[in-house]
């Protein structure tokens, strides 16, 4: 626990900082995403580079099932990129509204 006097010298340090720069405050405010969420992201990533290439692969080797589970694999990951987005524009009008 912090003394007193330096309680109030952090206190006054961050009133000022909130009145000369309020979108900087509401930034650090937000803080980093969880390590959880980038993970998940991460992996969506590493998954639609895998489907591409199992596409391409399939395409270029005459890999028919290659091709046809990658092909199957799009509009699974496209759900999932919409769910994603939209879960995102929910957060966020809730915190504005």
């Amino acid at each position: 626990m912090l003394p007193y006097r330096d309680r109030s010298v952090l206190r006054k340090i961050e009133e000022e900082l909130a009145a000369s720069d309020p979108a900087f405050v509401a930034a650090l405010s937000q803080g980093v995403p969880p390590s959880r969420s980038r993970l998940w992201l991460t992996t969506l990533v590493l998954a639609d580079v895998t489907v591409v290439l199992m596409v391409v692969f399939g395409l270029l080797t005459g890999g028919t099932g290659l091709f046809l589970w990658g092909f199957a694999a799009i509009p699974a990951l496209g759900w999932v990129h919409h769910d994603l987005l939209k879960r995102k524009r929910e957060r966020q009008s809730g915190e504005a509204g």
